[in-house]
């Protein structure tokens, strides 16, 4: 179907303020649908060890280059709040607008930088530079913010076009547009970071059991391994990788090595499976969100992005327009 013209002048047509309203409608859901679930995210650059606070968030924001964009998670509360007000009353204030108005170009910034923060780390990988993928490089998390950011911008993105809707309806095709492009834009660049980060994850993980035992030799490594892995399966669930089709096309041995990265604890067990049981309960913990002080740190914070996405989008993700965001309904 035609993009409505944003540059067209003139009262509108009825028939075109229906595709107008249709095509708004259609964006809507796929911005909304396009990230179901950011609580694995959450968890894991905000929950730091026991007693200590993480700076994790900051950590990787001055690696990617973006520094000044602040309490991501804050942001997000802030931009789930005001989706909350539109859906329940229809329109969100000008005041509500004006406080997350400027949110919309840092938080952009920060998808570009972290995405090629990522596609840096994986190019010393194709590269097979030694480390490329040790625990310093932040590979996982920087994957797991992404997805944090990249779901602030399509909630921002919804906040826009709610708001040209109701101040200024001749500028509301062209921020159709733009938004239909992001999905596609984030559609196509996640996937292929995934699929380029399963292909390093795998020849890292490549040979029998054994031989991956032979290479393991510290429970750190080990435990790198299965934090990777877990990220990349948390950012495979997030992006919707499935539904999308992004992995249907991948290397068989590429699943099948990366589901060796858990088979030393079946043929070795003792030390390495004791680290690696370390490591689990880690994810266990992580993903829970369990521990005094980690909930202390983030609780609030957590709930908030739980609570915002179980009361304002109870209805079900609208997969299509996640999978061909440039199609109108």
């Amino acid at each position: 179907m035609t993009e409505p013209n944003p540059d067209s002048a003139g009262a509108a047509s009825p028939g075109a303020e229906s595709r107008d309203s249709s095509s708004l409608d259609a964006v809507v859901r796929a911005l909304r649908g396009a990230v179901p679930s950011v609580e694995a995210a959450v968890a894991r650059v905000y929950a730091g060890p026991a007693g200590a606070d993480s700076d994790t968030v900051e950590q990787l924001l001055e690696l990617a280059g973006a520094p000044g964009l602040g309490d991501v998670v804050a942001h997000h509360n802030a931009l789930s709040r005001a989706v909350g007000i539109v859906d329940q009353t229809g329109a969100l204030p000008p005041r509500e607008w004006d406080a997350i108005a400027g949110l919309g170009a840092p938080l952009a910034s920060a998808v570009t930088r972290l995405r090629t923060r990522a596609a840096t780390v994986l190019d010393a990988a194709d590269a097979a530079e030694p480390g490329a993928l040790d625990p310093e490089q932040r590979l996982g998390e920087t994957l797991q913010l992404l997805v944090l950011v990249e779901d602030c911008v399509n909630l921002w993105h919804r906040l826009r076009l709610d708001h040209l809707r109701t101040t200024d309806p001749e500028a509301l095709p062209g921020a159709i547009g733009e938004a239909r492009g992001l999905l596609a834009d984030h559609f196509a660049r996640d996937g292929e970071l995934l699929r380029r980060a399963r292909r390093a994850l795998a020849r890292s993980a490549d040979g029998s059991a054994l031989e991956l035992v032979r290479r393991m030799s510290s429970a750190r490594t080990v435990k790198n391994l299965i934090d990777l892995r877990q990220d990349l399966d948390d950012f495979r669930a997030a992006c919707r990788a499935d539904a999308a089709g992004w992995l249907d096309d991948e290397d068989p041995a590429v699943s099948a090595a990366l589901e060796e990265i858990s088979s030393p604890v079946r043929v070795v067990g003792g030390a390495l499976g004791v680290a690696i049981g370390g490591s689990a309960k880690a994810f266990g913990d992580r993903a829970a969100g369990v521990g005094a002080s980690g909930v202390e740190r983030i609780g609030r914070g957590f709930a908030k992005v739980t609570e915002a996405r179980h009361r304002h989008e109870g209805d079900d993700a609208d997969v299509s327009g996640i999978v061909a965001p440039n199609e109108t309904t």
